[in-house]
């Protein structure tokens, strides 16, 4: 009865796991990351992660200076153009004083103290990324996508498959395979990259193309699945709140409670 009331628990979430492609990157056989290359510099993308957080790492293959202009970089998703633009920094402040209570007779009664603090973040734009020769330089920018994207898929795109688990046995689970002309999400990644000599400035841009190429949908953690246990760079997912987990978690709880009850109550009594 305690398994089954976790396995309820289990089920309040739904999970996406989505495998991307590109026709214009390499993908990593070993890592599952996009790798774009050139004379001048090594581009690597990798995604994995929650909401596929996306990291780029730079290599600079010059013996002189390369520099990565942030402001005029973005993710492109159809055309809407979000700029790669931003870091957040951590403040922190504080105050303090005292204040003076007098009776109605206008006699001294209380002094007292108080400190306060405050802290959070903010985001300060960092423009321009510097990168020495011979030499490499690694970012973590936005974070792709969201699960509602998936929502409006029709069912009839999924086929039933038997997905591998790490610590249990398998589960059939729905999943959906894409070619470029009908991926539900495909997007750009468009960085611009620059040369200064002799206070010259000397652009040129880079433009990778990704598309979703799989996807599947089940109510396990997508940890425990066999296909995200290297963590590659191509893979990412989201989860979301099912109706039917919102209403059950209640009950859910109410039922672990009630075997924990009843387990103790079953205990013969030490004398």
């Amino acid at each position: 009865m305690l398994f089954s009331a976790a396995l309820l628990l289990s089920s309040c979430s739904r999970y996406y796991v989505s495998s991307l492609e590109s026709s214009t990157a390499r993908k990593s056989e070993e890592t599952g990351a996009f790798i774009f290359e050139n004379d001048t510099l090594a581009v690597t993308y990798n995604f994995n992660g929650e909401n596929a957080p996306i990291s780029i790492e730079m290599y600079n293959k010059l013996n002189e200076p390369l520099y990565i202009d942030w402001q005029k970089s973005a993710l492109i998703k159809g055309d809407k153009a979000v700029s790669f633009l931003g870091r957040t920094v951590s403040f922190k402040a504080g105050t303090s004083g005292y204040s003076m209570n007098f009776s109605n007779d206008k006699a001294f009664n209380d002094l007292t103290f108080y400190d306060a603090a405050l802290k959070g973040s903010a985001t300060l734009p960092e423009e321009i990324s510097f990168i020495p020769p011979k030499s490499r330089i690694s970012k973590t920018l936005l974070k792709l996508a969201e699960a509602h994207n998936y929502k409006s898929l029709a069912d009839s795109v999924y086929k039933k498959s038997f997905i591998s688990l790490n610590d249990r046995p398998g589960i059939w689970a729905k999943a959906a395979t894409f070619s470029p002309q009908n991926s539900p999400l495909s997007f750009k990644s468009y960085l611009t990259v620059y040369t200064e000599q002799e206070n010259k400035r000397k652009n040129f841009s880079l433009v990778q193309d990704f598309y979703l190429s799989g996807l599947i949908k089940s109510f396990v953690n997508p940890k425990s699945m066999t296909l995200l246990e290297q963590k590659p760079g191509n893979i990412f997912y989201n989860s979301e709140s099912t109706g039917y987990g919102k209403a059950m978690t209640g009950v859910a709880i109410g039922a672990i409670v009630v075997v924990g009850a009843a387990a103790e109550a079953s205990q013969p009594v030490s004398k």
